[in-house]
């Protein structure tokens, strides 16, 4: 993955020097074309996504212990996204993004009592694209994020009754059993996300966008309720699969 994200930021660099060198060729030569558009100003909103992951893994646990699979449905993310233009770079730009969903998968039991798995990913971290102008309004823009990402498993069994103060004490100091139990499983990855944009200028001060990407994580830490470390967690527990994303972002396009 190192080799994958050095490659990333060699081509952003690459093709910003390409523009550089175009936008400051001869100015005597008369088939010289005319310099490209320079991007200015900066931006920010909100972008929704559509998850195509892979549920494999998980889905094989739940099935183990008679829960139903993750729906096939696309897991909806909602996030954020802020840059401004470097200028020392023409048409790079700098900044952070972050998304986050959820999926949920519950069942009654024959002792009536009701399970809940909630699967929970998020990623984001700083944000390097590169932005070719087409037309006038128009643009493409290519780069990645690079950060954290987590995902966390939450399990919850209740049998339905009626709780007390007093008794759920009572029950913690004795040590007696119970069929109400929540716990958190959490991974913290390290996330490297490429993507792609398409983006129109409604607006001076907003633009519209959609764009795929394609969210890798990596060097899982598990632990269990943010204390004890969980071992032998598979390793394809994680997104797997492309997002589709839209979004609408307010600010300053020239």
């Amino acid at each position: 993955m190192t080799r994958w994200m050095m490659i990333a930021c060699v081509l952003t660099l690459a093709a910003s020097a390409h523009m550089s060198a175009q936008q400051n060729g001869d100015p005597n030569d008369k088939n010289a074309k005319e310099p490209a558009q320079v991007k200015v100003g900066g931006a920010g909103g909100i972008i929704m996504s559509m998850g195509l992951f892979k549920n494999d893994e998980i889905n094989k646990t739940l099935k183990s212990i008679g829960m139903p699979a993750l729906d096939d449905a696309p897991m909806m993310l909602v996030g954020g996204e802020g840059y401004g233009y470097i200028m020392v770079l023409p048409n790079l730009r700098m900044g952070g993004f972050g998304t986050g969903g959820h999926q949920t998968v519950t069942v009654l039991d024959a002792s009536n009592v009701k399970k809940d798995v909630e699967y929970h990913v998020s990623y984001g971290g700083f944000l390097v694209d590169y932005v070719v102008p087409v037309v006038h309004h128009l643009d493409i823009a290519g780069g990645f994020t690079i950060g954290s990402g987590t995902i966390e498993i939450l399990m919850s069994r209740d049998d339905g009754g009626f709780k007390t103060w007093g008794d759920l004490w009572n029950e913690f100091g004795n040590n007696s059993p119970t069929k109400n139990v929540t716990r958190s499983m959490s991974g913290a990855f390290v996330a490297f996300n490429p993507h792609f944009n398409v983006e129109y200028s409604l607006l001076t001060w907003m633009q519209v966008r959609i764009g795929v990407g394609y969210p890798m994580l990596f060097n899982a830490n598990w632990q269990l309720n943010d204390k004890q470390d969980i071992q032998n967690v598979p390793s394809n527990l994680k997104p797997d699969g492309i997002t589709i994303n839209g979004g609408v972002m307010f600010g300053f396009f020239n």
